[in-house]
Order: C-alpha cells, then sequence, then structure tokens
C-alpha cells in the first residue's frame, strides 16, 4: 500500500471511529448560540447586506440600542468584527464600518479559492447522505430563486449552502478561516449589485453539490475553483462597468 494510500484509510478509520465529522465552527450539536454569538451575527448580518452603510460612524451604545443586546456581548462582538476585517476601531472616537475596497475584495477571494477546494473536497468523502441530500436541495432552491429574480432569497439559500458545504467537510479550522472571506464576498456582491449572474452562479453552485453528492473529492475542487473564477470574472466585469 502507497504512503498515501495508507494515510486515506487511517483517515478513514478515525471518522468511523468518531461515528460522524464534527459540525460547523459555530454550531458543535450541544452548543447553544451565545450572547456575544448572536450579537455577532445580527451585526454582521446588517454590514453585510449594507444596512449599516460602510463608513457609518458607531459606538456600542449605538449598537447594543439597535439590536436589543447589553454592552457586553456587543463589546465581545465587535472584537470579532474588527478582526474580520468588517469594523475599523479608533481609539477614544468609537468606530465605523469599514469601507468597502474592490482590491481588498480580490485578494479575499484568492485566499478564498484555497480554502474552499479543501473544504469542498474534504465535504465530498465525508458528508452524509442526508448532507449530500440538503446540498443538492439547496443549490436547487438557488437556482429556482435565480430564476424568478429574487436575489435576497438566492443569497438567503447560498448562505446555507456555504454552511451545509462546511458542515459536511468536518473540518472545523478550515471553516473558521473561511467564514470572514465568505462575509467579505457577500458583502461585495450587496454593494456592486451582481444579479445578472445569479443563473449562472447557482449553476456554479450545482456542479459543487453534483461532485459532493457524488462522493467525488477531485471533481468538487475542480468545481470549487470553477465556481471561485466565475465569481472573480464577475466582479471585474463589475467594476469594469461602474
Amino acid at each position: 500500500m502507497s504512503d498515501a494510500a495508507q494515510a486515506d484509510r487511517v483517515e478513514s478509520d478515525v471518522w468511523e471511529a468518531r461515528g460522524a465529522a464534527p459540525a460547523g465552527p459555530c454550531l458543535s450539536g450541544a452548543e447553544t448560540e451565545t450572547l456575544a454569538d448572536r450579537a455577532y451575527r445580527i451585526i454582521e448580518d446588517q454590514i453585510v447586506r449594507l444596512a449599516l452603510a460602510p463608513g457609518a460612524r458607531l459606538t456600542e451604545q449605538d449598537l447594543a440600542a439597535r439590536i436589543g443586546l447589553g454592552r457586553t456581548p456587543v463589546r465581545e462582538a465587535v472584537q470579532r468584527l474588527v478582526a474580520d476585517g468588517l469594523l475599523t476601531v479608533f481609539p477614544r472616537k468609537g468606530m465605523a464600518v469599514a469601507a468597502i475596497n474592490p482590491l481588498d475584495v480580490l485578494l479575499a477571494l484568492d485566499a478564498r479559492a484555497a480554502l474552499e477546494r479543501v473544504i469542498a473536497a474534504a465535504a465530498a468523502r465525508r458528508a452524509t447522505p442526508q448532507q449530500r441530500d440538503a446540498l443538492v436541495e439547496a443549490a436547487g432552491a438557488m437556482l429556482a430563486a435565480a430564476e424568478r429574480g429574487d436575489p435576497a432569497d438566492y443569497m438567503r439559500h447560498d448562505q446555507r449552502f456555504d454552511h451545509l458545504v462546511g458542515e459536511a467537510s468536518g473540518n472545523p479550522f478550515a471553516v473558521r478561516a473561511l467564514a470572514p472571506l465568505q462575509s467579505m464576498a457577500r458583502r461585495g456582491w450587496f454593494y456592486f449589485r451582481r444579479e445578472r449572474d445569479l443563473v449562472a452562479s447557482s449553476r456554479q453552485h450545482a456542479a459543487v453539490a453534483a461532485a459532493i453528492g457524488a462522493g467525488d473529492a477531485d471533481a468538487a475542487a475542480r468545481a470549487s475553483d470553477t465556481l471561485i473564477a466565475h465569481v472573480r470574472d464577475g466582479l471585474k466585469q463589475a467594476l469594469a462597468d461602474l
């Protein structure tokens, strides 16, 4: 047996002994969402969807009042959002929603490409039958939303698709590293309003889902590469149209 085959066999035995892949980075079965997690989720969503506009000046008190949570969980959420590049803190002057820099979005896509292919390939190897079915369903929901011209519903299913792939991968380390890059990409999508490529993008997601469903790790990695290349090309076109 080759070294690579032996390594694959050892990995397979480890997963079999564990019984199932671990859940994603913020969901681990029995764990419940903390107030800080909730604050992060709500504020991150408002930044990504531009309800909190780029450059908007804020304080912890503003955010606490806006989302109806205490300042302690908001402070913890702010620290994470600063680390993710979504908020900028000015000492003794509050904070601001980070500006959207097209070059930063493109660089984030480069980093995202490497992580996405690792996660997609791992999902192809480790996904349960239920997870494979859920991915195909999510990709179908994305296509349906795209065909009826509903970008908000499309993005909701896109986020669910990303979560399902990450959960199926069983690699919370890669998923944690990827999460802020996905947030940046979604924020860029809302900012540059790329509705015109939704149908094509949903078909790229369907190809990823099909490869994962077939258990073909190499095909899943290739489909992921194709998807990210499509996203990058779409962003470049959006910038050219400005």
